[in-house]
C-alpha cells in the first residue's frame, strides 16, 4: 500500500480514473448500443402497436433520434460512475471470481431498477422472457465488461499517453451529467480517505480480512435484496 498522503491520493486518483474510463466505455457499449439492438429486437418480435409508443424512459419505441443519443451518453455516464463503485471494492474481491461477482451485482440492481411491472415497457414488448432476459443480461455484462476492462488497462495506465488519453475520452458524459459535481466529489471523497489511510490503526483495520468479509456480504445482501425485489416483477409479467 502507498505510504504519505500525495502517493496515497495519486494512486487512488489514478485507480478512479482509470475505472470511469472504463465504466464509460461498458456503459457505452452494453447499455447505449447492445440496449440499442435489444430494443430493435423487442419491436420486431412484439405487436406492431409499440412501434411508436412512448416508453417509461421518455423514450419512442422503433425509432432512432437525437434522444438515442442521448441514452448512449446517459448508459456511459452511469457505467463510469458504476465502474468506480467497482474500483472501490475491488481489492476486497477474490481477484478470481471479481468480475463475474461484479456482473451479478450489476445484472440484480440493474435489471430491478429496468424492469418493472406496473409500467409501459415490460407490459408491452413481447415475448415477455426474452425482454426480462435481455435487460437483465445487459446491466450484467457491462459490469463485466468494465471490470476486464479494468483488468487488462491496467498495466499501461498513464504510461501510454496516447492510449490514455483515448480512453478518458469515456469519462466526458460522466463530467456532463454531473456538471463537475460528480467528479469533483470523487476527488474529495479520495483525498479524505488518503488522510485516513495515513493512521496506521485505520489502515490497518481496512486491510483486516474481516473488513474485507464484510464487504463482500454487504455486496451480497444487496443483490440478494435486489434479486428478490426484481422476483416480484418477474412473476407478475410471466
Amino acid at each position: 500500500m502507498q505510504t504519505g498522503f500525495r502517493p496515497t491520493f495519486m494512486h487512488m486518483l489514478r485507480g478512479a480514473w482509470l475505472a470511469a474510463a472504463a465504466g464509460g466505455f461498458a456503459g457505452f457499449l452494453i447499455g447505449g448500443v447492445v440496449g440499442r439492438l435489444a430494443m430493435f429486437i423487442l419491436r420486431l418480435t412484439s405487436d406492431d402497436f409499440v412501434r411508436g409508443a412512448e416508453s417509461d424512459d421518455g423514450f419512442t419505441i422503433g425509432r432512432f433520434s437525437l434522444a438515442t443519443g442521448f441514452l448512449l451518453l446517459v448508459t456511459a455516464a452511469l457505467g463510469s460512475v458504476a465502474a468506480v463503485a467497482y474500483m472501490s471494492v475491488r481489492p476486497a474481491l477474490p481477484a478470481r471470481w471479481r468480475r463475474a461477482m461484479w456482473a451479478t451485482v450489476c445484472g440484480a440492481i440493474g435489471g430491478g431498477a429496468i424492469i418493472h411491472s406496473d409500467g409501459i415497457d415490460f407490459n408491452l414488448l413481447e415475448p415477455a422472457a426474452l425482454a426480462i432476459g435481455m435487460f437483465i443480461a445487459i446491466p450484467a455484462g457491462g459490469g463485466w465488461l468494465m471490470a476486464y476492462f479494468i483488468d487488462r488497462w491496467q498495466p499501461w495506465w498513464g504510461q501510454n499517453r496516447r492510449k490514455t488519453a483515448i480512453a478518458s475520452l469515456a469519462i466526458v458524459p460522466v463530467t456532463l451529467a454531473g456538471v463537475g459535481i460528480v467528479p469533483g466529489a470523487v476527488i474529495v471523497a479520495i483525498a479524505v480517505v488518503a488522510v485516513l489511510a495515513q493512521v496506521d490503526l485505520l489502515r490497518s483495520i481496512a486491510t483486516h480480512v474481516a473488513v474485507r468479509g464484510a464487504i463482500c456480504l454487504g455486496l451480497g445482501v444487496l443483490t440478494i435484496a435486489a434479486a428478490v425485489d426484481l422476483s416480484g416483477d418477474m412473476r407478475a409479467l410471466l
